[in-house]
């Protein structure tokens, strides 16, 4: 058995019933309607009705579901069974598929839901807001201008379904050997294929063809350093038969913000030819994230726990968010949590316990600052940026994206009900065809992986740029002196997309 197979539990005949040598009377589906089917179930990405919702987040720390009522859903008919000798092809068949999409029950109710009910990690607690999903998360971002920042990969895109192949038949030979994460040389035919997942979603930007170019990789560290590089990274839950430090980040982020390493220069390194405010020349850039899902999808088109949440960018990115920045003088003088003070903010964010774990159990006892000795250098002059909610915050999730990760805030939700009635994940469990397989995908934890990438392009305002492209924030900051090594952007900040500047 293989250990991809023991790890994501979807492609083991033995362990869900599928049809095997040993089980003649076996009943699932026939092979090519099994590949059918499911790839019929993923369609309804695309056949979903669009949902009316504002530009608003509803943000409330209670609240139901909405629209979604669980007790008014239906269930997918009953599919053919059949029995026999050709049992062992329909086992093959489902084998073949992308362990994320491998469960027949995988996005089988996805257009019946357009939005979820999630705990986002903000600082000092999570909140209940609604999280847009499917066709949702598709008007949501139209309705804001995100079209430059976000797009959903649609799960039966061969483009995609060639990536997930990769991915898998790499995934302990190059991800695992490299301890999970690395420099693009090391898996360069993923990395030209997400180089044209990008090229198709964002065009523009992307693809030659319309005067965009895709770079792998973020470029933190230089050829020298290249053990150090964080190009891929394959996320598993400390759950997970094989541990690795990269787990689902609860703490909302920034990629340029995060603590890892940076070789000093690395900004001028990674973004040449940017230009100055004013240059008649310049390129406009942005570093984007193929994110993936490895482990299976629910009924609703979304995974199981753990999904990864973007916030949209504020006025097509021409301002920030407003954040807090912490330091470590902040926490100078500031009195100590309690037990029953910890353990009530575990139990609103549970993932917020992880480094308290983790310390306890360090045998090294030493101070934050000597613990990024060999990480980000200017990590603790900088400080933390710490997202403040709002009610204007618009929130989205999806299986497979390419987002912005350098200006759009992103980290790992929870989903969330206001109480055991109303609860989705059960009701999801309990309404799936092979009730006993969606409850032991719904007890794994979240798995994924994410290819980095840097993007450049002419935007309008520079000779030979291309009409109707704006700058991106992150060029525009950084043309603008306002995107340092030692300082973050500043919060609430406003640009000129058009001329590649801070106002």
């Amino acid at each position: 058995m293989a250990l991809g197979d023991i790890l994501v539990g979807t492609n083991n005949p033995r362990l869900f019933g599928l049809a095997s040598q040993t089980s003649p009377h076996a009943s699932t589906q026939p092979s090519s309607t099994t590949a059918l089917d499911t790839m019929s179930a993923l369609g309804a990405f695309a056949s979903a009705p669009t949902a009316a919702l504002g530009a608003r987040s509803r943000v409330s720390r209670r609240g139901a579901l909405g629209t979604n009522d669980a007790k008014t859903i239906g269930i997918r008919p009953s599919t053919v069974r059949i029995r026999g000798p050709r049992a062992q092809a329909v086992s093959t068949a489902v084998e073949l598929l992308p362990p994320a999409i491998a469960n027949p029950d995988s996005c089988s109710r996805a257009n019946e839901f357009t939005v979820r009910k999630g705990a986002v990690p903000y600082k000092d607690e999570a909140v209940d807001c609604d999280i847009f999903v499917n066709d949702g998360a598709r008007e949501a971002i139209r309705a804001n201008g995100a079209e430059r920042f976000v797009h959903l990969i649609e799960p039966n895109n061969p483009k995609l379904l060639k990536l997930l192949k990769i991915m898998e038949d790499g995934w302990d030979r190059i991800g695992v050997r490299a301890k999970n994460a690395g420099h693009h040389s090391l898996w360069p035919e993923a990395f030209e294929a997400g180089k044209a997942l990008l090229e198709e979603a964002f065009p523009e930007e992307c693809d030659p063809a319309y005067g965009g170019e895709v770079l792998s990789g973020v470029a933190f560290v230089g050829d020298d350093m290249k053990d150090r590089a964080i190009d891929f990274m394959q996320r598993r839950p400390k759950t997970d038969f094989t541990m690795s430090k990269y787990n689902p980040l609860g703490r909302l982020h920034r990629d340029p913000d995060a603590i890892d390493y940076k070789q000093p220069g690395w900004m001028e390194a990674a973004m040449p030819g940017s230009g100055a405010p004013g240059d008649e020349d310049g390129y406009s850039y942005r570093y984007y994230n193929v994110w993936l899902a490895r482990t299976p999808l629910d009924p609703s088109g979304q995974v199981w726990e753990n999904p990864l949440c973007l916030l949209l960018p504020k006025e097509k990115g021409a301002r920030e968010w407003t954040y807090e920045i912490r330091t470590p003088e902040d926490n100078e003088g500031a009195t100590e949590e309690t037990l029953g003070e910890k353990a009530s903010r575990i139990a609103k964010n549970p993932l917020s316990a992880a480094p308290i774990i983790m310390k306890a159990f360090s045998f090294k006892k030493t101070k934050k600052e000597d613990q990024f000795e060999f990480q980000d250098e200017n990590y603790m002059k900088r400080g933390s940026p710490e997202l403040v909610p709002d009610d204007e915050h618009v929130w989205v999730t999806h299986p497979f994206v390419c987002f912005d990760s350098f200006d759009m805030w992103h980290g790992a939700a929870k989903w969330s009900s206001e109480s055991a009635k109303s609860d989705i994940k059960a009701e999801l469990c309990n309404g799936a065809k092979d009730v006993m397989r969606a409850r032991q995908d719904a007890s794994k934890g979240r798995v994924s992986m994410e290819l980095r990438f840097r993007a450049r392009c002419k935007p309008a305002g520079v000779r030979g740029g291309r009409e109707g492209v704006p700058f991106s924030p992150l060029s525009s900051a950084y043309r603008g002196g306002a995107f340092k090594p030692d300082t973050v952007r500043p919060s609430g900040g406003a640009y000129d997309l058009e001329k590649g500047t801070t106002k």
